[in-house]
Order: C-alpha cells, then sequence, then structure tokens
C-alpha cells in the first residue's frame, strides 16, 4: 500500500513539481462539482491527474497555487510526475 511519503511536492522558482504513485492516484477519489466521481464525467485521465496532483498543492502547499496556470504530465521511474508553473515559459522546472 502507498503512504503519503511517497508523494510529495517540490516547490520550484516559478512553480512546482508533484510526484505521485500511480496506486495513491487508483485509491483516490475525485468528485466534480456535482457529486458524481470522475469516472463518470467525460475528463480525461490526464485531466484527473492534474486535478489530483493541483488538490495536493492546494491541500499540503497552498502558496504555491497561484504558479499552477501551465502543467505537463510525465511518467518516470513508476511514478506520476506533474510540472505545475506560473507560465508555459517555466515548465522546465
Amino acid at each position: 500500500m502507498t503512504r503519503d511519503k511517497d508523494n510529495f511536492i517540490r516547490p520550484g522558482e516559478h512553480g512546482s513539481q508533484v510526484v505521485l504513485d500511480p496506486e495513491f492516484l487508483l485509491r483516490h477519489s475525485l468528485y466534480i462539482s456535482d457529486g458524481k466521481t470522475i469516472i463518470k464525467s467525460s475528463v480525461t485521465v490526464g485531466q484527473a491527474i492534474e486535478a489530483i496532483a493541483f488538490a495536493h498543492v492546494k491541500e499540503k502547499m497552498p502558496d504555491l497555487a497561484e504558479k499552477c496556470n501551465a502543467v505537463k504530465i510525465e511518467f518516470k521511474d513508476g511514478k506520476f510526475v506533474v510540472c505545475f508553473a506560473d507560465s508555459i515559459d517555466h515548465l522546465s522546472l
């Protein structure tokens, strides 16, 4: 079972990087405003990962939320790496 410490946020000058274990994502319930789960909505897997990562930032380091205007998602070493930046020009963290 995945522990919270397997997921982390790395702050940067122009944004942040969120690393999420796939097991965490599989156990995570994401709801949209009408109360339906993400599975019943019309979002892509990437949008769901982005939403979960952004929620992680807002909960653990809310001061970084304003730097989450652009996003890049990669899968590296068995983890999802979500890079947020204040602009698309700063996505290379």
